[in-house]
């Protein structure tokens, strides 16, 4: 039994919010349906994720545990649009991935897609500045050492 979908220890926190005693649930930040993905080795199919469908709002918290080779990073470089799903769809915030092409996914992820690793990611020949400085450049924004520093003050 291989594939995210069979695992009972995933836990979904969505929050809702109540005014005057109605519940307003905010629309999805990303929301997964029935997504699966499967590799194909000669006549060999392996299904690595199988039917997973989630919605995650605005501030909640999701984990996904599970065995390794069980579909987690796949889940994951899915959701950011860094590969394409074998069928299922991929919403990030409100945008179906399938319909964008290389160049407008690669600003999807530079705009709305960060990952908090369980190791440092960091280019090991560049200082912690330098490292926050990478993908500012990327994104072409003018103060780009100014807004380093400031985004490393808001972490210590």
């Amino acid at each position: 039994m291989s594939g995210l979908r069979h695992f009972a220890s995933a836990k979904v926190f969505i929050r809702a919010q109540h005014y005057d005693g109605i519940l307003f649930m905010e629309q999805p930040v990303l929301e997964v349906r029935d997504l699966t993905k499967t590799y194909r080795s000669g006549e060999r199919t392996l299904t690595v994720l199988d039917s997973v469908s989630l919605s995650l709002t605005p501030g909640s918290y999701c984990a996904v545990v599970g065995p390794s080779g069980s579909g987690k990073t796949t889940l994951l470089g899915l959701c950011a649009g860094l590969d394409r799903p074998t069928s299922g769809s991929v919403f990030l915030d409100g945008v179906l991935l399938d319909q964008l092409d290389e160049d407008q996914l690669a600003g999807v992820r530079s705009e709305s897609v960060g990952f908090v690793f369980q190791t440092f990611q960091l280019i090991s020949t560049l200082t912690a500045l330098e490292n926050v400085v990478v993908p500012i450049e990327l994104r072409a924004e003018i103060r780009v050492r100014s807004r380093a520093r400031e985004l490393l003050d808001q972490v210590g």
